[in-house]
């Protein structure tokens, strides 16, 4: 749509829409649903911007709640056309899969379903735009995946540790222990900031420089550990599509 235009509103017109037509595509429905999709989305991730109130207000609250129950109801509705009849998707899917023998409950499922839409949408979005503003204001290394897409890879690594999108995770201490002088208690919400440790100069003598042929590149842009992102791999080929196939042109 915006091709022939020879413009676009980056986040309006590609990088809020391009994840979420993903997921609807892999959960196996309409992509008519966008507007409900995204509706659903900024009414959990961002309820005070939409309901122009605080963060933590009543307000707000009420209303991610509100959408925090339709996108149950939603996928339940859509749980019981695939009882019905089976498709190649992911909720099919997940009616006849089975983890160490056990099916999974139906809660189980809209559990999944509602941690894809807060998980996997925003994230994707946020790292485009992270990495398109990048590219926008450096037309050398922009000029460089034009020339040698066969970077593109390298890059989305460089640039997802040079920006990392999501900066913090929160954590609960299970034990006491002490961080840079620093004493944390068992018990304490801590909040550890990824996108410092991808910058961090004993990792990286020069990580404030963004270089497509850093060979070794340990960001941890997805975390780490057993929590690290389950995601990773769809919103590494989501980043290698969009990337490509923009600079084709």
């Amino acid at each position: 749509r915006v091709i022939d235009r020879g413009e676009v509103d980056f986040a309006k017109e590609f990088s809020i829409p391009f994840p979420s037509q993903v997921f609807l595509t892999l959960l196996g429905l309409p992509l008519d649903e966008l507007d409900r999709f995204l509706t659903m989305k900024d009414g959990i991730i961002r309820p005070d911007h939409v309901t122009g109130k605080g963060y933590g207000s009543k307000a707000a609250q009420d209303y991610q709640q509100e959408i925090a129950d339709s996108v149950y109801d939603y996928f339940d509705k859509m749980l019981d056309l695939r009882e019905k009849e089976r498709r190649d998707d992911l909720l099919s899917l997940f009616l006849d899969a089975e983890v160490e023998g056990d099916s999974l409950t139906r809660n189980d499922i809209l559990d999944i379903c509602f941690l894809f839409l807060i998980a996997g949408l925003d994230t994707v979005t946020a790292t485009l735009d992270c990495m398109y503003a990048f590219l926008a204001q450096h037309p050398e290394h922009r000029r460089q995946l034009v020339e040698d897409p066969s970077l593109i890879p390298n890059a989305i690594e460089e640039m997802l540790r040079w920006e990392t999108p999501v900066m913090g995770i929160a954590r609960v201490a299970v034990q006491d222990t002490e961080v840079g002088g620093c004493p944390v208690h068992a018990g304490d919400q801590i909040m550890v900031m990824i996108g410092s440790a991808n910058t961090d100069e004993a990792e990286y003598p020069d990580g404030e420089v963004v270089r497509w042929d850093r060979d070794v590149n340990p960001h941890i842009a997805f975390g780490g550990g057993i929590h690290r992102c389950l995601g990773s791999h769809l919103a590494r080929m989501e980043l290698r599509v969009a990337l490509r196939e923009w600079h084709k042109r």
